[in-house]
């Protein structure tokens, strides 16, 4: 299963299936409005509030554990570090995307 997560504050384009969005007003107004995604499909607030490095890989180990036969988990908003790569690795194979990064195993 693919899922996204998605940490734009103001996210506008088009997604389907599992879908984990950051918390905004926008956010919130879009996911309202969306048809086809996946029941676990969520609004989210980091941990923390903000959107950091702990809030990322909170986020993306809290999609695993939802969705235990994910196969891949695109990442948009926010860009890949050498630090969540390295922390990442063992999760699978991390790749970089126009829209941020991948996981996939």
């Amino acid at each position: 299963m693919e899922i996204v997560v998605i940490f734009e504050r103001a996210f506008q384009g088009d997604a389907r299936g599992a879908v984990w969005v950051v918390d905004s007003p926008e956010n919130r107004d879009w996911f309202a409005q969306q048809a086809g995604l996946d029941e676990g499909s969520a609004v989210f607030t980091p941990e923390g509030g903000e959107i950091g490095r702990d809030a990322i890989l909170r986020s993306i180990w809290n999609v695993q554990e939802h969705y235990p036969r994910w196969s891949r988990i695109n990442v948009s908003g926010v860009s890949l570090t050498s630090d969540l790569a390295a922390t990442l690795h063992d999760e699978g194979t991390v790749a970089v995307t126009d829209q941020g990064f991948s996981l996939a195993r």
